[in-house]
């Protein structure tokens, strides 16, 4: 063969050797790839984990209400006239029997002297009767008939005095003159409203609790209470209803708290909260908190063997720290990082939080 023919068949051959070789390169290279995806799709997950311990926990019942005063009271007239006075300002604290709506008393006055006139004219007559029945110049029963005369005249003053008290409205309790309705000038019957009287020492907070929590319940108990200022207050129940609203089926509780001299006002919102006993709890955060696929509340955990679980749980407290919830084991691995990503029963490959060793 010549020499260009011999070079064309070694070129040929050199072209054959280096795709064979090719192949097989790249098949081996394909082999530790699928290897490898084998081997990352049969791994087990990570998960980062924290371990909780149960503890004991007091059990509080949260109730929220509204403060309330003492006592609150319509202080309204007892016979009719026209306002003359008001001394008191809205607002103002006062003592029992302080004026709050002065009436007109020109009238009863008037009657009042004209009462005790009569009674002085019966009472001398009744002397002078006594004194001739004594002398025997007049029979006894005209002295027993003027003594009579003289206990009308009595009663009739009696009556004009209470009638003339009447139109001076007082002040029923020592507390504070919330509200005056009447005006100097207005015409007042009886029983329509001066003003309005409340006492707010003690100040009250009354809230409804559900049916299933009334009957633990009992005056006398110790409760805090908690403002949306974020002040607390210590509070004893005073009254707790045996009777459930008809609409809502829930019972009225009063709890007297002991403000010092804080200035606490009616009307504000409050929380109750009434220690019911203590039982194993654990402090978790609020963002562990998850769905089961069957809708339960719940957080997921890793138990002895590495698998992810599912433990629906009961939310007993609320606190700044924390929930404090029941449903877990005493002591526990919490999944901290990627629980809603693993179902349960998967295994998992924990790795503790802060990246200490198992």
């Amino acid at each position: 063969m010549n020499r260009s023919v011999k070079i064309a068949i070694a070129i040929f051959i050199g072209l054959l050797t280096w795709f064979v070789v090719r192949s097989f390169i790249r098949g081996d290279i394909s082999t530790q790839h699928e290897d490898v995806r084998l081997e990352q799709s049969t791994a087990a997950p990570e998960a980062v984990t924290f371990v909780v311990t149960a503890q004991t926990h007091g059990i509080r019942l949260k109730a929220k209400g509204l403060t309330a005063p003492d006592k609150s009271v319509s202080v309204k007239a007892g016979t009719s006239g026209n306002v003359v006075s008001t001394p008191v300002r809205e607002g103002t604290r006062v003592s029992r029997g302080t004026l709050l709506c002065g009436l007109d008393v020109e009238a009863r006055a008037a009657r009042l002297e004209e009462a005790e006139a009569r009674r002085d004219a019966a009472q001398i007559d009744f002397e002078a009767a006594r004194t001739l029945a004594e002398k025997g110049l007049a029979p006894a029963n005209n002295e027993a008939s003027a003594k009579a005369a003289v206990d009308a005249a009595e009663a009739s003053v009696n009556a004009a005095r209470v009638e003339l008290s009447k139109t001076q409205i007082r002040a029923p309790f020592d507390g504070i003159f919330e509200r005056r309705i009447a005006e100097a000038g207005d015409y007042l019957s009886p029983g329509q409203p001066c003003g309005t009287m409340v006492d707010m020492d003690p100040v009250i907070v009354a809230v409804e609790v559900a049916e299933a929590n009334a009957g633990q319940l009992a005056t006398g108990m110790d409760a805090t209470a908690r403002l949306p200022s974020g002040k607390t207050y210590p509070a004893k129940l005073r009254y707790v209803s045996r009777t459930a609203d008809e609409g809502t089926r829930t019972f009225r509780i009063e709890a007297e708290l002991e403000t010092g001299e804080d200035p606490v006002a009616a009307g504000v919102t409050a929380e109750l909260f009434i220690p019911m006993g203590e039982m194993p709890a654990t402090l978790i955060s609020p963002g562990l908190l998850t769905l089961s696929d069957a809708g339960d509340l719940g957080v997921r955990y890793v138990d002895d063997q590495n698998m992810v679980q599912f433990a629906p749980i009961k939310v007993i407290d609320e606190t700044p720290e924390g929930a404090w919830v029941t449903g877990l084991p005493s002591t526990v691995r919490m999944i901290s990082i990627g629980q809603d990503y693993l179902a349960e029963g998967v295994e998992v490959k924990p790795v503790p939080q802060g990246g200490a060793q198992p």
